[in-house]
């Protein structure tokens, strides 16, 4: 059986994939992600022998991410021999076309909170008050490292297609919100990283 773990809310499908793996301790596990995926890895595992007769597993992070010519033999791989299960975790919501991979699949969606959406909706010129009352609801109900994430993403689709704001003024914000990811991830950050954002966006909608 195939089971899928995906949605826009990175955290809790995540957190959801990782607890139903925490539970197969019973399991020999194999884990991969893009940059470990290979289909001899995928082919070894399939086709060895257990010592003990193990229920065997295949845990795959971000499946549909890995380079097409070697999604494709895993794949082939993976639907010549049903003897195991796979659990596969993206990092977004899947298209039809990805869930009709495989024939047999048990998916679970983990949508956006729709607060966020609003939030980056109200991210415009002169509209400070009401952004800034939206981010604090943001940040009552979701992980500040989700919504970084996604603010992150809707400056870059700004930068490349249509915005209200100056695009130099948006160049600098989006740089300045890369260095302030960078100094929370190194501990650099002197201020909380919550009041660090405020300011930026402050800046950027006077």
């Amino acid at each position: 059986m195939i089971y899928i773990f995906h949605g826009d809310d990175q955290n809790k499908s995540r957190n959801a994939f990782n607890v139903i793996l925490d539970q197969k301790k019973d399991c020999d596990i194999l884990r991969l992600d893009p940059k470990e995926a290979n289909p001899n890895t995928v082919n070894n595992f399939i086709n060895s022998q257990s010592l003990f007769s193990t229920p065997r597993i295949i845990a795959i992070s971000n499946f549909f991410s890995i380079s097409k010519p070697i999604l494709d033999k895993i794949i082939k791989s993976i639907k010549s021999n049903s003897n195991f299960d796979v659990y596969i975790w993206q990092d977004k919501t899947l298209t039809t076309t990805q869930l009709k991979t495989f024939s047999q699949v048990k998916t679970e969606t983990f949508p956006l909170d729709k607060i966020i959406f609003k939030c980056l909706n109200n991210l415009i010129p002169k509209n400070i008050n009401r952004f800034i009352t939206l981010y604090h609801q943001v940040l009552e109900k979701e992980p500040f490292e989700l919504f970084l994430f996604w603010v992150k993403f809707n400056l870059r689709k700004q930068l490349t297609s249509y915005s209200k704001f100056n695009q130099d003024t948006l160049k600098n914000t989006y740089l300045q919100i890369i260095e302030l990811d960078y100094q929370i991830k190194s501990g650099q950050l002197a201020i909380p990283k919550e009041m660090a954002l405020e300011r930026i966006f402050i800046g950027l909608m006077k």
